[in-house]
C-alpha cells in the first residue's frame, strides 16, 4: 500500500518535469555550430574533440564550412549592393532578422515546406518556411514513453524579408495499443 501511494505521488512530479515549450523565438540561426570538448583518456591524457553540426543537428566537417564560405564570398562579389550586416551574416553563415529569402535559402538550403500566409497572420508575415531538424526526443515516465518531440525551425517572411525565427517543438502523444507495441496518436 505504501509503495502504491509513493508511486501515485511520484507520477505527477515526473510529468511536471517533462514540460517543454511549444515554441521559442530565436535571434539568429547559424548554418553550422562547432563544439570543442576536452575529454580525458587513460592513455593519451586530455584529448580535444571537435564536433561540427549543421543547423539541423547533422554531422558536418570543416570542408563543408569552407565550401559554403567560399560560395558566400562569390555571392557577395555578385551582389555589390549588400549592407555590411548582410555581408557579415553571409560570411559567418548565419541567418538573422532582416535577411532576404534568397540569403536564407543560400545559407540553409531549400526548406522542407513553404506556405503562403493570410493577411494579418503571425508577425505580419506573408510566407512561412519550415525546416525540420533531425532530432527526435522522447520523454518518459519510468520506462514508458509519454510523448515524442520533433524539433523544427519556422522562418517568417514579410515582403521577402525575414521578420522572425521560431524554434518549435512538435509534440506527438502516444498511447498503448491493445496488442503489443505502441500506437501513435498525432495531435
Amino acid at each position: 500500500m505504501k509503495m502504491f501511494l509513493f508511486m501515485l505521488l511520484l507520477v505527477p512530479f515526473s510529468l511536471a518535469g517533462c514540460s517543454m515549450p511549444a515554441s521559442a523565438v530565436q535571434g539568429n540561426l547559424p548554418g553550422f555550430t562547432r563544439e570543442e570538448k576536452a575529454k580525458k583518456s587513460k592513455f593519451a591524457g586530455k584529448k580535444k574533440i571537435v564536433t561540427i553540426r549543421d543547423f539541423r543537428g547533422k554531422e558536418a566537417v570543416d570542408a563543408d564550412i569552407d565550401k559554403l564560405k567560399n560560395a558566400a564570398q562569390e555571392y557577395i562579389a555578385l551582389h555589390p549592393g549588400l549592407s555590411e550586416e548582410a555581408k557579415n551574416n553571409l560570411l559567418e553563415l548565419k541567418v538573422t532578422k532582416g535577411s532576404t529569402a534568397e540569403q536564407a535559402a543560400f545559407i540553409l538550403g531549400d526548406p522542407d515546406k513553404k506556405s503562403r500566409l493570410r493577411k494579418g497572420a503571425l508577425y505580419g508575415a506573408d510566407e512561412r518556411w519550415i525546416y525540420r531538424a533531425g532530432k527526435l526526443r522522447a520523454f518518459t515516465v519510468f520506462i514508458f514513453p509519454v510523448f515524442f518531440l520533433h524539433e523544427a525551425y519556422y522562418l517568417y517572411f514579410k515582403d521577402n524579408t525575414l521578420v522572425e525565427i521560431e524554434r518549435r517543438f512538435l509534440k506527438q502523444t502516444i498511447r498503448q495499443g491493445e496488442g503489443p507495441g505502441v500506437v501513435e496518436n498525432k495531435k
